[in-house]
């Protein structure tokens, strides 16, 4: 099937296959929209080939386009990928809590260092009821 891109126009062959199933979404390689794609009805049966047909007579080839269709990217985001996302960025979160969790406590163990290092932070120290 022929799609075409809705912001650029840039137009595409996609096979049948990927139009039957789950939802999926296509980034243009042109302009990086995505766009969803379009639902197909399931194909119906192909009509059964009639009689071989004869072999056309040599031509010469189309002439070539002026610029040759290129393939979309799919993405497709399936369960397990979303979990080990998911999961990752937990993680993530985590490692930021726990590095500013121990700046913390560094600057409360460390606080008469701190002090006589940088007087500025006395009043901070101060306002927090621990100078």
């Amino acid at each position: 099937m022929r799609i075409a891109c809705p912001s650029c126009g840039a137009e595409y062959n996609v096979p049948d296959r990927l139009l039957s199933g789950a939802a999926r979404t296509l980034r243009c390689s042109r302009c990086g929209t995505d766009f969803a794609l379009p639902r197909a009805e399931a194909a119906a049966a192909p009509p059964p080939p009639a009689a071989a047909p004869e072999p056309a007579p040599e031509s010469a080839p189309p002439p070539p386009t002026a610029e040759p269709p290129v393939a979309p990217t799919v993405t497709e985001r399936t369960p397990v990928a979303q979990d080990q996302s998911d999961r990752a960025l937990l993680g993530a979160w985590a490692a930021s809590v726990l590095v500013v969790a121990g700046g913390a406590a560094a600057m409360l163990a460390f606080r008469a260092q701190l002090m006589a290092a940088w007087p500025p932070v006395t009043r901070l120290f101060a306002v927090l009821g621990l100078a």
